[in-house]
Protein backbone atom coordinates (compact mmCIF):
# COMPACT_ATOMS: atom_id res chain seq x y z
CA UNK A 1 0.00 0.00 0.00
CA UNK A 2 2.75 2.30 0.92
CA UNK A 3 4.21 1.87 -2.73
CA UNK A 4 1.09 2.22 -4.50
CA UNK A 5 0.52 5.71 -2.06
CA UNK A 6 3.75 6.83 -3.50
CA UNK A 7 3.16 5.77 -6.86
CA UNK A 8 -0.11 8.23 -6.91
CA UNK A 9 1.48 10.61 -4.94
CA UNK A 10 4.57 11.15 -7.57
CA UNK A 11 2.02 11.30 -10.54
CA UNK A 12 -0.32 13.78 -8.53
CA UNK A 13 2.77 16.09 -8.14
CA UNK A 14 3.21 16.02 -11.52
CA UNK A 15 0.11 17.07 -12.85
CA UNK A 16 1.04 20.55 -12.74
CA UNK A 17 4.00 19.58 -15.00
CA UNK A 18 3.85 20.51 -21.71
CA UNK A 19 5.23 18.94 -24.62
CA UNK A 20 3.48 16.09 -26.51
CA UNK A 21 4.31 12.91 -28.00
CA UNK A 22 2.29 11.67 -24.97
CA UNK A 23 0.51 8.61 -27.16
CA UNK A 24 3.72 7.64 -29.38
CA UNK A 25 5.33 7.20 -25.34
CA UNK A 26 3.39 4.32 -24.91
CA UNK A 27 3.18 2.73 -28.07
CA UNK A 28 4.65 -0.95 -27.39
CA UNK A 29 7.94 -1.75 -29.30
CA UNK A 30 8.91 1.42 -30.90
CA UNK A 31 12.57 2.37 -30.05
CA UNK A 32 12.16 5.97 -30.29
CA UNK A 33 10.27 6.19 -27.09
CA UNK A 34 14.41 6.12 -25.45
CA UNK A 35 13.82 9.81 -26.57
CA UNK A 36 11.45 10.58 -24.19
CA UNK A 37 13.24 8.56 -21.61
CA UNK A 38 16.07 6.76 -21.55
CA UNK A 39 15.25 4.24 -19.10
CA UNK A 40 12.66 2.60 -21.11
CA UNK A 41 13.67 -0.61 -22.83
CA UNK A 42 11.25 -1.18 -25.55
CA UNK A 43 12.93 -3.88 -27.61
CA UNK A 44 14.34 -7.25 -27.06
CA UNK A 45 17.40 -6.75 -29.61
CA UNK A 46 18.14 -4.20 -31.77
CA UNK A 47 17.12 -1.70 -34.19
CA UNK A 48 18.38 0.35 -36.78
CA UNK A 49 16.12 3.50 -38.58
CA UNK A 50 15.75 4.16 -41.59
CA UNK A 51 17.78 7.14 -42.39
CA UNK A 52 16.00 10.29 -42.07
CA UNK A 53 12.49 8.90 -41.73
CA UNK A 54 13.38 6.75 -38.23
CA UNK A 55 11.68 9.89 -36.82
CA UNK A 56 9.96 12.86 -38.62
CA UNK A 57 7.83 14.66 -35.39
CA UNK A 58 5.93 18.59 -35.59
CA UNK A 59 4.19 20.00 -32.63
CA UNK A 60 2.52 23.24 -32.57
CA UNK A 61 0.37 24.67 -29.67
CA UNK A 62 -1.36 28.02 -29.53
CA UNK A 63 -2.44 27.92 -25.54
CA UNK A 64 -4.68 31.62 -26.33
CA UNK A 65 -6.80 30.90 -29.31
CA UNK A 66 -8.05 29.47 -32.25
CA UNK A 67 -8.85 30.80 -35.69
CA UNK A 68 -12.42 30.22 -35.18
CA UNK A 69 -12.12 32.59 -32.39
CA UNK A 70 -10.56 35.28 -34.24
CA UNK A 71 -12.03 34.41 -37.91
CA UNK A 72 -15.85 34.75 -37.12
CA UNK A 73 -19.58 34.83 -38.77
CA UNK A 74 -20.29 37.81 -39.58
CA UNK A 75 -24.02 39.27 -37.81
CA UNK A 76 -26.66 41.48 -39.57
CA UNK A 77 -25.64 43.41 -42.39
CA UNK A 78 -22.12 41.48 -42.53
CA UNK A 79 -24.11 38.01 -41.98
CA UNK A 80 -22.46 36.66 -45.57
CA UNK A 81 -19.06 37.75 -44.21
CA UNK A 82 -16.06 36.75 -42.57
CA UNK A 83 -14.92 39.10 -39.41
CA UNK A 84 -12.09 39.69 -37.48
CA UNK A 85 -13.78 39.95 -33.82
CA UNK A 86 -10.61 41.26 -32.01
CA UNK A 87 -13.39 41.45 -28.68
CA UNK A 88 -14.35 37.81 -29.16
CA UNK A 89 -10.80 36.87 -29.18
CA UNK A 90 -9.35 39.10 -26.08
CA UNK A 91 -12.49 36.83 -24.07
CA UNK A 92 -10.26 33.71 -25.00
CA UNK A 93 -7.11 34.87 -24.17
CA UNK A 94 -5.40 34.79 -20.65
CA UNK A 95 -3.18 36.87 -19.09
CA UNK A 96 0.02 34.55 -20.58
CA UNK A 97 -0.66 32.45 -23.46
CA UNK A 98 2.10 30.59 -25.33
CA UNK A 99 2.92 29.84 -28.82
CA UNK A 100 5.06 26.98 -29.45
CA UNK A 101 6.88 25.16 -32.55
CA UNK A 102 8.83 21.80 -32.37
CA UNK A 103 10.10 19.65 -35.15
CA UNK A 104 12.92 16.90 -35.15
CA UNK A 105 14.65 14.60 -37.66
CA UNK A 106 16.28 11.50 -36.89
CA UNK A 107 18.97 11.59 -39.25
CA UNK A 108 20.18 8.20 -37.74
CA UNK A 109 19.34 6.17 -35.17
CA UNK A 110 20.68 2.49 -33.88
CA UNK A 111 20.22 0.48 -30.87
CA UNK A 112 21.76 -2.59 -29.47
CA UNK A 113 22.26 -4.92 -26.37
CA UNK A 114 25.87 -5.05 -24.46
CA UNK A 115 25.03 -7.77 -22.15
CA UNK A 116 22.28 -6.28 -19.77
CA UNK A 117 22.72 -2.80 -20.92
CA UNK A 118 20.83 -1.23 -24.16
CA UNK A 119 22.92 1.11 -26.27
CA UNK A 120 21.38 3.51 -28.67
CA UNK A 121 23.42 6.41 -30.94
CA UNK A 122 21.29 9.12 -32.44
CA UNK A 123 22.04 12.40 -34.95
CA UNK A 124 18.85 14.20 -34.95
CA UNK A 125 18.06 17.57 -36.11
CA UNK A 126 16.17 19.47 -34.17
CA UNK A 127 13.96 22.80 -34.30
CA UNK A 128 12.34 25.06 -30.77
CA UNK A 129 10.78 28.50 -31.04
CA UNK A 130 8.82 29.67 -28.37
CA UNK A 131 6.80 33.09 -28.03
CA UNK A 132 4.93 34.29 -24.28
CA UNK A 133 2.46 36.95 -25.23
CA UNK A 134 0.29 38.77 -22.77
CA UNK A 135 -2.97 39.79 -23.21
CA UNK A 136 -2.51 43.55 -22.61
CA UNK A 137 -1.05 43.81 -26.08
CA UNK A 138 -4.85 43.98 -27.50
CA UNK A 139 -5.64 46.22 -24.17
CA UNK A 140 -4.20 48.57 -26.74
CA UNK A 141 -7.24 48.93 -28.53
CA UNK A 142 -8.38 51.00 -25.67
CA UNK A 143 -6.48 53.56 -26.16
CA UNK A 144 -4.97 55.83 -23.08
CA UNK A 145 -7.38 56.99 -20.99
CA UNK A 146 -11.25 55.28 -20.06
CA UNK A 147 -13.79 58.24 -20.80
CA UNK A 148 -16.50 56.60 -19.39
CA UNK A 149 -14.44 55.59 -15.89
CA UNK A 150 -13.13 58.95 -16.50
CA UNK A 151 -9.48 57.31 -15.27
CA UNK A 152 -5.94 57.18 -17.26
CA UNK A 153 -5.34 53.78 -18.92
CA UNK A 154 -1.50 52.34 -18.48
CA UNK A 155 -0.14 49.17 -20.36
CA UNK A 156 2.55 46.39 -19.85
CA UNK A 157 4.32 44.35 -22.26
CA UNK A 158 6.86 43.03 -19.77
CA UNK A 159 5.85 39.32 -20.07
CA UNK A 160 6.54 39.12 -23.75
CA UNK A 161 9.05 36.18 -24.34
CA UNK A 162 10.40 34.66 -27.36
CA UNK A 163 13.06 31.98 -28.20
CA UNK A 164 14.21 29.97 -31.05
CA UNK A 165 17.11 27.44 -31.48
CA UNK A 166 18.37 25.02 -34.40
CA UNK A 167 20.81 22.85 -33.56
CA UNK A 168 22.31 19.45 -34.88
CA UNK A 169 22.50 16.71 -31.93
CA UNK A 170 24.34 13.46 -31.89
CA UNK A 171 23.57 11.66 -28.65
CA UNK A 172 24.80 7.82 -26.99
CA UNK A 173 22.78 6.95 -24.60
CA UNK A 174 22.38 3.99 -21.96
CA UNK A 175 19.78 1.98 -19.99
CA UNK A 176 20.86 -0.67 -17.55
CA UNK A 177 19.12 -1.97 -14.65
CA UNK A 178 20.15 -1.40 -11.31
CA UNK A 179 17.86 -3.66 -9.52
CA UNK A 180 15.42 -6.34 -10.38
CA UNK A 181 12.69 -3.37 -10.31
CA UNK A 182 14.82 0.05 -11.17
CA UNK A 183 15.93 0.61 -14.02
CA UNK A 184 18.03 4.09 -15.03
CA UNK A 185 19.09 5.66 -18.06
CA UNK A 186 21.10 8.57 -19.93
CA UNK A 187 21.74 10.41 -22.59
CA UNK A 188 24.68 12.46 -23.40
CA UNK A 189 24.97 15.01 -26.37
CA UNK A 190 27.16 16.61 -28.16
CA UNK A 191 25.47 19.71 -29.86
CA UNK A 192 25.92 22.39 -32.94
CA UNK A 193 24.38 25.22 -33.22
CA UNK A 194 22.65 26.42 -35.78
CA UNK A 195 20.60 29.35 -35.17
CA UNK A 196 18.99 31.20 -32.62
CA UNK A 197 17.40 34.39 -31.66
CA UNK A 198 16.12 35.02 -28.11
CA UNK A 199 14.90 38.04 -25.97
CA UNK A 200 17.13 38.48 -23.05
CA UNK A 201 15.07 41.03 -21.52
CA UNK A 202 11.84 42.96 -22.51
CA UNK A 203 10.48 45.84 -19.92
CA UNK A 204 8.75 47.76 -22.58
CA UNK A 205 4.99 49.99 -21.19
CA UNK A 206 3.34 52.83 -21.16
CA UNK A 207 1.95 54.63 -18.18
CA UNK A 208 -0.70 57.17 -18.23
CA UNK A 209 -0.93 59.88 -15.42
CA UNK A 210 -3.78 61.86 -13.72
CA UNK A 211 -3.43 64.83 -15.89
CA UNK A 212 -2.79 62.54 -19.36
CA UNK A 213 0.36 62.85 -19.86
CA UNK A 214 1.80 59.30 -21.32
CA UNK A 215 4.94 58.32 -20.67
CA UNK A 216 6.81 54.98 -22.83
CA UNK A 217 9.82 53.48 -21.02
CA UNK A 218 11.75 50.63 -22.63
CA UNK A 219 14.59 48.20 -21.77
CA UNK A 220 14.94 45.88 -24.19
CA UNK A 221 17.60 43.57 -25.52
CA UNK A 222 17.43 40.81 -27.76
CA UNK A 223 20.24 37.94 -28.91
CA UNK A 224 20.69 36.14 -32.57
CA UNK A 225 23.07 33.71 -34.34
CA UNK A 226 22.66 33.93 -38.02
CA UNK A 227 23.93 35.38 -40.86
CA UNK A 228 23.16 39.26 -40.36
CA UNK A 229 24.60 42.55 -42.27
CA UNK A 230 24.01 45.17 -40.06
CA UNK A 231 25.02 48.78 -40.94
CA UNK A 232 25.05 51.37 -38.03
CA UNK A 233 24.86 55.36 -38.08
CA UNK A 234 27.03 58.31 -37.33
CA UNK A 235 26.09 57.87 -33.96
CA UNK A 236 26.41 54.28 -33.93
CA UNK A 237 22.88 53.52 -33.97
CA UNK A 238 21.20 50.45 -35.93
CA UNK A 239 20.17 52.00 -39.41
CA UNK A 240 19.36 49.00 -41.19
CA UNK A 241 19.49 45.34 -40.72
CA UNK A 242 19.38 42.71 -43.56
CA UNK A 243 20.45 38.83 -44.19
CA UNK A 244 24.31 38.49 -45.16
CA UNK A 245 23.30 36.49 -48.39
CA UNK A 246 27.34 36.36 -48.70
CA UNK A 247 27.43 33.60 -46.24
CA UNK A 248 28.32 30.28 -46.80
CA UNK A 249 25.85 27.04 -46.19
CA UNK A 250 28.94 25.62 -44.06
CA UNK A 251 29.64 28.38 -41.97
CA UNK A 252 25.72 28.06 -41.02
CA UNK A 253 25.26 24.74 -40.61
CA UNK A 254 28.67 23.55 -39.12
CA UNK A 255 29.83 27.00 -37.41
CA UNK A 256 31.52 27.17 -33.84
CA UNK A 257 28.44 27.11 -32.05
CA UNK A 258 28.68 24.03 -29.45
CA UNK A 259 27.56 23.05 -26.81
CA UNK A 260 26.79 19.64 -24.73
CA UNK A 261 23.61 18.11 -22.87
CA UNK A 262 21.54 15.15 -21.35
CA UNK A 263 18.82 13.25 -20.70
CA UNK A 264 18.21 11.36 -17.21
CA UNK A 265 15.63 8.93 -16.44
CA UNK A 266 14.21 6.04 -14.23
CA UNK A 267 11.71 3.04 -14.04
CA UNK A 268 10.35 1.61 -11.11
CA UNK A 269 8.64 -1.51 -11.36
CA UNK A 270 6.35 -0.65 -8.06
CA UNK A 271 4.10 -3.61 -8.00
CA UNK A 272 3.23 -6.47 -10.40
CA UNK A 273 2.08 -5.24 -13.68
CA UNK A 274 2.62 -1.57 -12.47
CA UNK A 275 5.35 0.92 -13.14
CA UNK A 276 5.98 4.09 -13.34
CA UNK A 277 8.88 6.37 -14.65
CA UNK A 278 10.70 10.29 -14.71
CA UNK A 279 12.65 11.66 -16.58
CA UNK A 280 14.73 15.09 -17.12
CA UNK A 281 15.38 15.99 -20.67
CA UNK A 282 17.74 18.34 -22.75
CA UNK A 283 19.19 20.04 -19.89
CA UNK A 284 22.24 21.35 -21.45
CA UNK A 285 23.64 24.28 -23.32
CA UNK A 286 25.25 25.80 -26.73
CA UNK A 287 27.53 28.60 -26.73
CA UNK A 288 26.96 30.99 -29.35
CA UNK A 289 29.71 32.21 -31.20
CA UNK A 290 29.41 32.47 -34.92
CA UNK A 291 27.58 34.82 -36.33
CA UNK A 292 26.15 36.60 -33.36
CA UNK A 293 24.67 40.00 -32.71
CA UNK A 294 23.12 41.56 -29.34
CA UNK A 295 20.42 44.16 -29.64
CA UNK A 296 19.58 46.52 -27.25
CA UNK A 297 17.63 49.63 -26.10
CA UNK A 298 16.92 51.24 -23.36
CA UNK A 299 14.75 54.33 -23.27
CA UNK A 300 11.92 57.01 -22.26
CA UNK A 301 9.27 59.36 -24.19
CA UNK A 302 6.90 61.71 -22.57
CA UNK A 303 4.39 62.82 -24.74
CA UNK A 304 1.74 65.50 -23.48
CA UNK A 305 -0.35 66.19 -26.58
CA UNK A 306 -0.55 68.62 -29.25
CA UNK A 307 -2.29 72.11 -29.47
CA UNK A 308 -3.71 71.93 -32.85
CA UNK A 309 -5.49 75.27 -31.77
CA UNK A 310 -3.13 77.63 -34.15
CA UNK A 311 -3.43 74.88 -37.02
CA UNK A 312 -6.90 74.44 -37.00
CA UNK A 313 -7.79 78.18 -37.09
CA UNK A 314 -4.97 78.62 -40.04
CA UNK A 315 -2.23 80.57 -37.72
CA UNK A 316 0.12 78.22 -37.67
CA UNK A 317 1.78 77.27 -40.92
CA UNK A 318 4.13 74.29 -39.30
CA UNK A 319 1.99 71.38 -40.03
CA UNK A 320 5.00 69.19 -39.61
CA UNK A 321 3.87 68.55 -35.97
CA UNK A 322 3.35 64.78 -36.61
CA UNK A 323 6.57 63.82 -38.38
CA UNK A 324 8.69 65.75 -35.30
CA UNK A 325 6.97 63.91 -32.99
CA UNK A 326 7.62 60.49 -34.95
CA UNK A 327 11.23 61.58 -35.38
CA UNK A 328 10.84 62.34 -31.28
CA UNK A 329 10.09 58.50 -30.98
CA UNK A 330 11.76 56.93 -32.90
CA UNK A 331 15.27 59.22 -31.06
CA UNK A 332 14.15 57.92 -28.20
CA UNK A 333 14.04 53.94 -28.85
CA UNK A 334 17.05 53.54 -30.89
CA UNK A 335 18.72 50.18 -30.79
CA UNK A 336 22.57 49.43 -30.41
CA UNK A 337 24.37 46.87 -31.65
CA UNK A 338 27.20 44.31 -30.77
CA UNK A 339 28.74 41.49 -31.45
CA UNK A 340 29.64 39.56 -28.42
CA UNK A 341 28.89 35.70 -27.93
CA UNK A 342 26.17 34.27 -25.09
CA UNK A 343 25.02 30.91 -23.74
CA UNK A 344 21.39 29.75 -23.80
CA UNK A 345 20.25 26.77 -22.41
CA UNK A 346 17.53 23.87 -24.59
CA UNK A 347 14.48 24.50 -23.00
CA UNK A 348 14.24 21.22 -21.26
CA UNK A 349 11.11 19.06 -20.02
CA UNK A 350 10.17 16.94 -17.62
CA UNK A 351 7.86 13.88 -17.61
CA UNK A 352 6.28 11.69 -15.19
CA UNK A 353 4.61 8.70 -16.39
CA UNK A 354 2.73 5.64 -14.72
CA UNK A 355 1.92 2.45 -16.69
CA UNK A 356 -0.57 -0.73 -15.77
CA UNK A 357 -0.43 -3.84 -17.33
CA UNK A 358 -4.03 -5.16 -16.56
CA UNK A 359 -3.44 -7.92 -19.41
CA UNK A 360 -0.66 -8.60 -22.41
CA UNK A 361 -2.37 -7.22 -24.71
CA UNK A 362 -4.73 -4.45 -22.55
CA UNK A 363 -2.33 -1.58 -20.50
CA UNK A 364 -3.39 1.70 -18.84
CA UNK A 365 -1.57 4.88 -18.71
CA UNK A 366 -1.07 8.43 -17.48
CA UNK A 367 1.79 10.77 -18.29
CA UNK A 368 2.21 14.24 -17.26
CA UNK A 369 4.87 16.37 -19.04
CA UNK A 370 6.38 20.57 -18.90
CA UNK A 371 8.25 22.47 -21.14
CA UNK A 372 10.76 24.61 -18.94
CA UNK A 373 10.69 27.95 -20.55
CA UNK A 374 11.30 31.29 -19.31
CA UNK A 375 10.21 29.95 -15.67
CA UNK A 376 7.08 28.87 -16.95
CA UNK A 377 5.10 25.80 -16.99
CA UNK A 378 2.37 24.74 -19.54
CA UNK A 379 0.05 22.43 -17.34
CA UNK A 380 -0.57 18.94 -20.04
CA UNK A 381 -1.80 15.45 -18.60
CA UNK A 382 -2.70 12.56 -20.63
CA UNK A 383 -4.80 9.15 -19.76
CA UNK A 384 -3.79 6.52 -22.22
CA UNK A 385 -5.69 2.84 -23.04
CA UNK A 386 -2.76 0.75 -25.31
CA UNK A 387 -4.25 -2.53 -27.04
CA UNK A 388 -1.87 -5.21 -28.01
CA UNK A 389 -3.69 -7.92 -29.81
CA UNK A 390 -0.32 -9.87 -31.25
CA UNK A 391 3.58 -8.77 -31.81
CA UNK A 392 2.62 -7.65 -35.29
CA UNK A 393 0.57 -4.36 -34.24
CA UNK A 394 0.47 -1.97 -31.14
CA UNK A 395 -2.00 0.49 -30.90
CA UNK A 396 -3.01 3.41 -28.18
CA UNK A 397 -5.89 5.77 -27.80
CA UNK A 398 -5.47 8.93 -25.29
CA UNK A 399 -7.12 11.58 -23.76
CA UNK A 400 -5.34 14.70 -23.40
CA UNK A 401 -6.01 17.91 -20.84
CA UNK A 402 -4.21 20.81 -22.24
CA UNK A 403 -4.21 24.32 -20.78
CA UNK A 404 -7.08 26.31 -22.30
CA UNK A 405 -8.40 23.38 -24.17
CA UNK A 406 -9.34 20.47 -21.90
CA UNK A 407 -10.66 17.94 -24.49
CA UNK A 408 -7.70 16.41 -27.15
CA UNK A 409 -7.77 12.67 -28.37
CA UNK A 410 -4.75 10.94 -29.75
CA UNK A 411 -3.50 7.85 -31.00
CA UNK A 412 -1.07 5.79 -32.09
CA UNK A 413 -0.26 2.73 -34.10
CA UNK A 414 2.59 0.70 -34.72
CA UNK A 415 2.77 -2.54 -37.22
CA UNK A 416 5.70 -4.80 -37.95
CA UNK A 417 6.16 -7.19 -40.55
CA UNK A 418 8.75 -9.35 -39.97
CA UNK A 419 12.26 -6.70 -39.29
CA UNK A 420 10.34 -3.91 -40.48
CA UNK A 421 8.70 -1.29 -38.65
CA UNK A 422 6.18 1.78 -39.03
CA UNK A 423 4.90 3.84 -36.69
CA UNK A 424 2.80 6.95 -36.28
CA UNK A 425 1.43 8.82 -33.81
CA UNK A 426 -1.24 11.94 -32.62
CA UNK A 427 -2.24 13.38 -29.50
CA UNK A 428 -4.53 15.60 -31.37
CA UNK A 429 -7.38 13.93 -34.07
CA UNK A 430 -9.36 16.91 -33.26
CA UNK A 431 -7.20 19.22 -35.53
CA UNK A 432 -8.19 16.64 -38.74
CA UNK A 433 -11.56 17.20 -38.24
CA UNK A 434 -12.44 20.67 -36.62
CA UNK A 435 -8.57 22.80 -37.77
CA UNK A 436 -10.36 25.85 -37.14
CA UNK A 437 -10.59 25.28 -33.93
CA UNK A 438 -7.75 23.55 -33.08
CA UNK A 439 -5.10 25.06 -30.62
CA UNK A 440 -2.78 21.88 -30.44
CA UNK A 441 -1.32 20.27 -33.55
CA UNK A 442 1.18 17.14 -33.85
CA UNK A 443 2.64 14.02 -35.52
CA UNK A 444 5.26 11.76 -35.01
CA UNK A 445 6.23 8.75 -37.47
CA UNK A 446 8.83 6.57 -38.64
CA UNK A 447 10.24 3.54 -40.06
CA UNK A 448 12.79 1.13 -38.34
CA UNK A 449 14.24 -2.40 -39.03
CA UNK A 450 13.75 -4.42 -35.69
CA UNK A 451 15.61 -7.29 -34.63
CA UNK A 452 14.92 -9.60 -31.72
CA UNK A 453 17.02 -10.56 -29.55
CA UNK A 454 18.95 -14.12 -29.02
CA UNK A 455 16.85 -17.36 -26.95
CA UNK A 456 18.07 -17.91 -23.97
CA UNK A 457 20.00 -21.14 -23.60
CA UNK A 458 17.22 -22.89 -21.83
CA UNK A 459 14.96 -21.82 -25.01
CA UNK A 460 17.73 -23.46 -27.32
CA UNK A 461 17.84 -26.59 -25.71
CA UNK A 462 13.97 -27.19 -25.52
CA UNK A 463 14.00 -26.29 -28.99
CA UNK A 464 16.65 -29.01 -29.54
CA UNK A 465 15.26 -31.85 -27.42
CA UNK A 466 11.67 -31.15 -29.59
CA UNK A 467 13.54 -31.86 -32.42
CA UNK A 468 15.10 -34.61 -31.28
Amino acid sequence: MKQLYTAFLLLSLSICMNAQDNAFMFLEGVPQTTQINPAFRPVKGGYFALPAFGSIKFNGTNTGFSWSDIIRNGTGAQADSLIIDIDNLSSKLQDNNLLATEASLQVFGLGFRVKKAFITLDVNHRMKAKLNYPKSLLDLRYGNYNYDKNVPISHSFSDLFINTIDYHEIALGVSHPITEKITVGARFKYLIGVANAESEKFNVGIETLDDGTMIMQSDAAFRTSYPLHVTTDADGYIDDISTDDDAEATDILLGDNRGFGFDLGVTWNVIDKLTIGAAVNDIGFINWKTNTNRFYSKGRFEYNGIDVTKTITGDDDDTDYLEDLADDLEDSFKFEADESSYKTGLMGSFNVTAEYQLKKWLNFGAVSKSYIIDDKLVPETTLALGLTPGSALSSVFTYSMMKNAPANFGAALALKLGALQVYAATDNLNSVFTPNKAKYVNARLGINFVFSGRKKKSEEAELIEISE
